[in-house]
C-alpha cells in the first residue's frame, strides 16, 4: 500500500471510504473519486506500465499501437520529471493503484510576456477510460497554472488521430496551424513522415 501523501502533495480530497466495500482491482475500480496528487519517487514503475499500457496496448481507445512502436518513456526519463522544478506531474490514484497521470513544463515567458506550459505523459489506464478522469487531470493542472500565472496551456497531438482532436477540441483547445516533428525515434513510427500538431488553451479570460 502507498503511503498517505502529505498535505502539500494532494491536489484533491480523498474519496469516501466504504467500509464494507470489496478491495478495489485494477479492472474493476471505480474512478468517480480518486486521489489526485504529485507523483513521488516510488510511483516510477507504475508510471511506466501506465505510460505504456494507455500509448502502446491494446483495449483503450488512446492506444497509438497502430501508429507508433517502442516504449512510450521509461524510468529514466520519469525521474527527470520529478526532478525538474519547471514539470509539474500529477497522478491519479485509488487505494494504492494508479489510473491516470498528465504532467506540465512550464516554459519561460516569450517575447511578448505570454507564458506557456505544455501538457504531457497524459495517459489514462484502459479499464478506468471513458468515466471522466482525463478530464479531472487535465482541468486540475489548468487550475494549479492559472493561479500560478501561466496565460497557455500546449499539447503536441500525433497526427492521424482525429478522435484525440475533437476530444481537446472539446475542452477549449485550438489548432494554432503549426506542426513539429515527431519527438521520438523516427524508425518507431509505423506512418512515416507522422508530426505532432499544436494545440492550444487560452488560461484566462480575454480582457478588454
Amino acid at each position: 500500500m502507498s503511503p498517505d501523501p502529505a498535505p502539500g502533495d494532494r491536489l484533491t480530497p480523498p474519496p469516501p471510504r466504504d467500509a464494507g466495500a470489496a478491495p478495489a482491482s485494477v479492472a474493476g475500480t471505480s474512478c468517480d473519486a480518486p486521489l489526485l496528487r504529485r507523483a513521488r519517487a516510488d510511483d516510477v514503475e507504475q508510471l511506466v506500465a501506465l505510460t505504456q499500457a494507455a500509448y502502446r496496448g491494446e483495449g483503450g481507445w488512446t492506444t497509438e499501437a497502430h501508429l507508433v512502436g517502442g516504449a512510450r518513456t521509461d524510468g529514466d526519463e520519469v525521474r527527470a520529471m520529478l526532478e525538474d522544478p519547471s514539470i509539474s506531474l500529477i497522478v491519479a490514484e485509488e487505494g494504492a493503484t494508479l489510473h491516470g497521470c498528465c504532467y506540465t513544463h512550464r516554459e519561460p515567458a516569450d517575447e511578448h510576456g505570454i507564458v506557456r506550459a505544455e501538457l504531457g505523459l497524459f495517459a489514462v489506464a484502459p479499464s478506468a477510460q471513458g468515466r471522466g478522469l482525463g478530464g479531472r487531470l487535465l482541468e486540475a493542472q489548468a487550475a494549479a497554472l492559472r493561479a500560478d500565472g501561466v496565460d497557455v496551456l500546449m499539447i503536441r497531438v500525433l497526427q492521424s488521430r482525429p478522435e484525440l482532436h475533437a476530444w481537446y477540441l472539446r475542452r477549449g483547445f485550438v489548432p494554432v496551424g503549426r506542426s513539429v516533428p515527431f519527438p521520438g525515434n523516427p524508425a518507431e513510427l509505423k506512418v512515416a513522415g507522422l508530426g505532432m500538431d499544436v494545440m492550444e488553451r487560452e488560461l484566462h479570460p480575454a480582457r478588454d
